[in-house]
């Protein structure tokens, strides 16, 4: 198993992890290590990362090393629903934007953490019984 790197410091969990397939979320280091381990990236640019505080980190893939030099340093509520609403998977819930002023930073990561974890909803379509 390859071992996870830091530059600096460490992020904070719940993290958003975004792939470049889709988003990843890591609720342990444990965790995070072993999904990195076996993920194959489209390509070797460095990977946005969104931590508990809506910090931002990024993933450099080819040495698995989490950095806070990045570009975008504070992700917005906004900025964080719109990154799930427009990468979600068929099946999961889009996060509504309304009231955003009732909800912190990091409630809004961890909810959307959950939706990651979350189970898939199909629509199942029955055969009439005959």
């Amino acid at each position: 198993m390859t071992a996870i790197n830091f530059l600096f410091r460490k992020p904070r969990f719940p993290l958003i992890i975004d792939t470049g397939y889709g988003l990843l979320k890591a609720k342990s280091w444990a965790a995070c290590e072993k999904r990195l381990a076996t993920m194959t990236f489209p390509d070797m640019a460095p990977r946005d990362v969104i931590d508990a505080t809506g910090e931002g980190f990024s993933l450099y893939p080819e040495h698995i090393a989490f950095s806070p030099l990045t570009s975008k340093k504070r992700w917005t509520k906004a900025a964080i629903i719109k990154l799930y609403n427009s990468s979600k998977r068929p099946g999961r819930p889009e996060y509504p934007t309304t009231s955003l002023g009732n909800k912190s930073l990091g409630k809004v990561v961890k909810d959307i953490v959950e939706l990651l974890v979350a189970p898939i909803k199909t629509d199942a379509v029955l055969a009439p019984k005959t």
